[in-house]
């Protein structure tokens, strides 16, 4: 009877350790931290700097950007999937860049990722746009 009941326990823990990888889902990526805004003299546009944390496995669903992006890894590694290209592995100390519109997913690999980009908006208007499949 002790046998049963902790193999049941086991089991119950390791299906409620994570319930996305329960579900065969990738857990969500964490939002960018703003570090920085500034105007782009002579333009409606203004620059951002922010840091992203993706804890193993994360990954931004799919989705375009208003501006172009600049994403140097600091850690860990991203697969960056651009709709109509290859996929592209990103290790640290690597950098990437996206074409405003880009449709795209990043993703990190197993040991989670962080990642410091630079980008270019539109003041007040959201830079990321999520993409339905």
């Amino acid at each position: 009877m002790k046998a049963y009941f902790s193999i049941a326990i086991l089991l119950a823990g390791i299906l409620s350790v994570h319930p996305a990888m329960a579900a065969g889902m990738a857990p969500a990526a964490k939002e960018t931290q703003v570090l920085q805004r500034i105007r782009v003299q002579g333009t409606d546009r203004e620059m951002g700097m922010g840091i992203a944390a993706f804890p193993p496995n994360a990954e931004k669903p799919r989705h375009k950007a208003i501006g172009p992006e600049v994403v140097y890894v600091l850690e860990g590694e991203i697969t960056v999937l651009v709709d109509g290209m290859p996929a592209k592995v990103v290790h640290a100390g690597e950098s990437y860049q996206l074409a405003a519109k880009d449709v795209h997913v990043t993703k990190a690999g197993p040991a989670g990722a962080k990642t410091v980009a630079s980008w270019v908006t539109v003041p007040g208007k959201q830079f990321n746009v999520f993409v339905p499949k």
